[in-house]
Formats: structure tokens, C-alpha cells, sequence
């Protein structure tokens, strides 16, 4: 997302009759008592809902789950964007009884430190948890070797929540009351209530009948799930971590600067938001992986298909669900009042029209405009176009896997100009320079060191390895 996305238009009252039939209908089937949803574009609540037979309204309050760890994770990253913890250092060095204390930071935000899922004892969830000494003295046994595999752990959270204590002196929650969502104005969130709250049940599987589940406390597992929130804090939360909410920068951020966030620069959102370590389910492809703190899903479908970010969470008696689109900048969070849960909340995306382009697209630097049409890698054709936002498209003409978006970046370039450009979108070449390096009647581009040219190996250019002196000729001879 970026600062040209328009303020978000009304919704037309058919998309609005959508998702309310929506919620209705995925309340009636999935048997939950509450279900309460909404809808962001644009960084704004432009819908919100509820149904089901227990009473809600907007402003009640759920138990959100493990919703709650990407939130503990933006603690965490704090620390490492003010330079107080690095994002490799082993956990050891800054909680000195953690467990695993050899799994750096960045394994356990990604759940790939090792530790087990669920700590030692009866199911924590339900019967509730102690404290850190408790939770140490405990015994956890770590199942794999740090950085391994993907293995998802309350544990972890439950550790990185100790960091965010120990750092600050006092306990997580008011750490991220404070530096959270105070900013981005959750004033319904909190590790309690903070206004009305809903009753988590069971929903018996063959009867009309309900069983109200008990709410325990959590203490040192808290960090990884007892947080009660809205769908429209969430939604608030959701823009903000795509882009797209209050108190966003409006850049990519890939420069280094940190803007004017007063929460977490948007270049530090869009580290947390990229897929470092894939989920591998036997016999399922790979359309799962984690960032730093955020789950990353990829839905096929017959344009491509919808990547998104954010996290699910599921305590006895509450289930919820955060999905941020990362390509529009959509945010849907719905949470219900049942064990069981209702299937996630894609419905909603899928329910909404196809977001309004920028109003003002950037004008083209006359750079950035002579860089445009094709070029060639050898003799494999790409198009350079140039994006709403200013920044270069690089993409194959057949539809290969080396498409990177550049930002322009001041300084470093062999142009007059003085200008470079680098890779913040895309796999091969992201982080990787993009430079004219051509002569006057002979351009030519470096491209993560590859050599791209007007005219297949332009021989006027300096293509490296030389081009054969007879040139081409026909094939076959």
C-alpha cells in the first residue's frame, strides 16, 4: 500500500447487504451464539456487523487468541528497531532461564525455535497457567533443533513475552497498551476488558445445547493468547500492519528512513509480513508460510489469486480470525463466541468489489520513463513499465519467476542523474540494484550484475564474456 490509495469510498449498499447476509449465514451454519465482524479499506472501518442469539454489538469484546502474538511480536521488534536487541541474537542473552536459550529471536518469532507447542501440564488453555518460575521449573523440552523446521509454539510467545518484560521493567500488556494500541487508537483492547465482553461456550456437536467454557488466566502464556479485543480494533491493527491504517508512514520504507510511525516503520512491517519459513503439511502444497509474528497465505484462484497476512486464534469458548490483503490493503476480522469456530473469515473478502485505483498516480521521472519498453537478458525478453506509485515493474515476457518492482533510490547510480534503483518487491531481485549502464545510442542495464540490452547481446554495450564477431547468423549452418 502506499500514500495514493484514496480515502476509502462508502461501500454500495448491495456489497453492504453482501456481508451482512454473510456474517448471518456463516453464524446460522457454523452454530455459533455470537459472531461479530468488519471490514477495512483504505486504513478505515468501512463495515461492521454482528448476529447469532447471544447479545453483541460492535463494541463487545472478544478473547482473541493467539491474535494476540503478532501484537506481542510488534513489542518485540521495537526493541530490535531501537537497536536494544538484535534480531539474531540468541534468546539466551537477554532471558537467561528461556529454554532453547540458543534459538535467536527472529526463530522464535517464525515458530522455528524448537520449543513444543503447549507447555508441560494440563491444557493451559482451559485450566489456565502460572508463572514464569512455574513455567521454567516446568521442564520444557524442546522437540527439534532451532532453526529446523516449522513448529508452531505457544512456548515461544510465551518467551518472548518475558524479553518484553525484562526490557522494560514492567508487564507485557502495558507494554503494548502503551506502545500499541494507544497509538492506534484499540481503546477495546486489552489483556481484560475494557468495555462489555462476550460469553465463550461449547456448542454441543448434536443438540441445540451450550456449555459456557470457564475464561482462565493465562500468566506467562499470556503473550500468546489472552488478549480481548473488537473487530474493528483488529481491522485497525490489520491496516496498520499492511500499510494502510492510522499513524502509517505512507513509503515502502525500503530506504532506511523510519518516517513518522509512531508505532513501527512501515520498512520493519514489511519485514514482519514476509515469508521466511514455509508450513509443510504431508501431501498439501506449500500456501502457508511465516513471517516475523504473521501467518502468510497464499488462495489460489483463476487472477492468480489473494495473498494475505495476519493470524487466527482459538481459546476454549472464542475463536477469531485477522486477514489483511496485502495487494489492496482489505482488512477483514470477524471473531465468534464458540470452541469450535466458523471457518475463517474469507467470505468477507471474498463478498468485496474490487478497491478504487489511485487517485493521483505519481508523475513518471523522465529517468524512470527512458528505462521503459523492453529489454534483454541474453536473448529472453522483459518489459520495464512504470507503476502508479513511481516505482519500475521488471517483469519476464514469459511469464517467469524473476518479476521484481524497484524503488528509485538517490545516489549510487552511473547516470548523470546520480539515481539507482532497488529491488522492494519480488524474490530475485528484491534488495538487489537495478543501474543504466550504457553509453549514449547504446543503453544497457545492470541488473543484480546481469547485463540487459535493447537488442539481444548489443554488441555496442559491454555485454560481459564479449559477443561473437560474426555475429548472429542462421541456425543450422
Amino acid at each position: 500500500m502506499t500514500d495514493l490509495v484514496p480515502p476509502a469510498a462508502p461501500l454500495p449498499p448491495d456489497v453492504l447487504a453482501r456481508l451482512d447476509d454473510g456474517l448471518r449465514d456463516r453464524c446460522r451454519a457454523a452454530r455459533v451464539p455470537a459472531l461479530s465482524g468488519a471490514v477495512g479499506r483504505a486504513g478505515e472501518v468501512v463495515w461492521s456487523g454482528t448476529a447469532g442469539w447471544a447479545e453483541a454489538d460492535p463494541g463487545t469484546a472478544f478473547r482473541i487468541g493467539s491474535i494476540t502474538k503478532p501484537m506481542t511480536a510488534v513489542a518485540v521488534l521495537r526493541l530490535v528497531a531501537a537497536g536494544r536487541v538484535g534480531l539474531h541474537d540468541p534468546v539466551g542473552r537477554h532471558v537467561d532461564d528461556a529454554p532453547a536459550p540458543e534459538a535467536t529471536l527472529a526463530q522464535l518469532l517464525t515458530h522455528t525455535a524448537g520449543l513444543p507447542a503447549e507447555p508441560p501440564g494440563p491444557w493451559w488453555e482451559r485450566h489456565g497457567a502460572g508463572t514464569w518460575p512455574e513455567l521454567v521449573a516446568s521442564g520444557v523440552v524442546p522437540v527439534t533443533e532451532p532453526g529446523e523446521q516449522h513448529h508452531y509454539s505457544n512456548v515461544g510467545y510465551a518467551v518472548l513475552g518475558r524479553l518484553v518484560e525484562l526490557a522494560h521493567g514492567r508487564p507485557w500488556d502495558e507494554v503494548l497498551r502503551d506502545e500499541l494500541w494507544a497509538p492506534l487508537g484499540m481503546t477495546h483492547t486489552g489483556r481484560v476488558p475494557t468495555s462489555a465482553a462476550a460469553t465463550g461456550y461449547a456448542v454441543h456437536p448434536h443438540a441445540d445445547a451450550v456449555l459456557v467454557e470457564p475464561v482462565a488466566g493465562y500468566g506467562a502464556m499470556g503473550p500468546a493468547g489472552e488478549v480481548w479485543s473488537t473487530p474493528r480494533d483488529l481491522v485497525a491493527f490489520g491496516s496498520w500492519l499492511v500499510g494502510a491504517g492510522r499513524g502509517s508512514d505512507g513509503s515502502d520504507g525500503s530506504d532506511g528512513s523510519d518516517g513518522s510511525d509512531p508505532v513501527l516503520p512501515l520498512r520493519w512491517r514489511r519485514r514482519m509480513t514476509a515469508p521466511r519459513a514455509v508450513v509443510d503439511e504431508p501431501g498439501a502444497p506449500f500456501t502457508t508460510a511465516w513471517g516475523l509474528g504473521v501467518s502468510v497465505r497464499h488462495a489460489t484462484g483463476p487472477d492468480g489469486g489473494r495473498r494475505t497476512v495476519g493470524h487466527g486464534g482459538s481459546v476454549p469458548g472464542f475463536t477469531a480470525t485477522l486477514r489483511a490483503d496485502v495487494a489492496t490493503g482489505d482488512v477483514v476480522a470477524v471473531c465468534g463466541s464458540s470452541t469450535a469456530g466458523f471457518g475463517g473469515g474469507d467470505f468477507l473478502l471474498d463478498a468485496l468489489p474490487a478497491p478504487v485505483g489511485p487517485a493521483s498516480p505519481a508523475e513518471p521521472s523522465p529517468e524512470a520513463l527512458a528505462l521503459t519498453g523492453t529489454w534483454y537478458w541474453g536473448p529472453m525478453p522483459h518489459t520495464v513499465t512504470v507503476r502508479a506509485d513511481g516505482n519500475l515493474v521488471l517483469s519476464p515476457a514469459d511469464g517467469g519467476d524473476r518479476g521484481t518492482v524497484f524503488a528509485p533510490r538517490p545516489g549510487g547510480g552511473a547516470t548523470g542523474t546520480g539515481t539507482t534503483w532497488v529491488g522492494v518487491e519480488g524474490g530475485y531481485w528484491r534488495g538487489e540494484r537495478l543501474r543504466s549502464v550504457g553509453a549514449p545510442g547504446a543503453p544497457a542495464l545492470d541488473v543484480g550484475t546481469f547485463h540487459l540490452t535493447r537488442t539481444p547481446y548489443d554488441p555496442a554495450t559491454a555485454v560481459p564474456g564479449g559477443v561473437d564477431p560474426s555475429g548472429w547468423r542462421p541456425s543450422g549452418t
